[in-house]
């Protein structure tokens, strides 16, 4: 049983080493083209989730407005928007950054 045990865990060894890798800036790869990726892929996330809970605030917004409280549908709208422009505004900024 325990040679067994001893064998079946050579192979689990052998192959989860097998499967480990360096990351590439180690395997002579650009470092700051790596950074510049994870940065960039970052950003997109942030963007993407403020620029969906901005748009789902403007559609909030718009159910207020719809149900007569118009004040503060108005609110949520204008939230809203001043949401998605910042968003806008910090993914360009970032795009600048990391691109240059």
């Amino acid at each position: 049983m325990r040679r067994l045990f001893l064998l079946s865990m050579a192979f689990v060894t052998k192959a989860s080493l097998a499967a480990m890798r360096l990351p590439d800036y180690a395997e002579g790869a650009d470092l700051r083209v790596t950074l510049e990726e994870r940065a960039h892929a970052i950003t997109n996330v942030i963007t993407l989730i403020v620029s969906i809970l901005a748009i789902i605030g403007i559609l909030i917004g718009a159910g207020y407005f719809a149900s007569g409280q118009g004040e503060r549908g108005k609110s949520y709208v204008i939230g809203s928007v001043i949401g998605l422009v910042l968003a806008a505004s910090a993914y360009g900024i970032a795009a600048l950054v990391i691109g240059s």
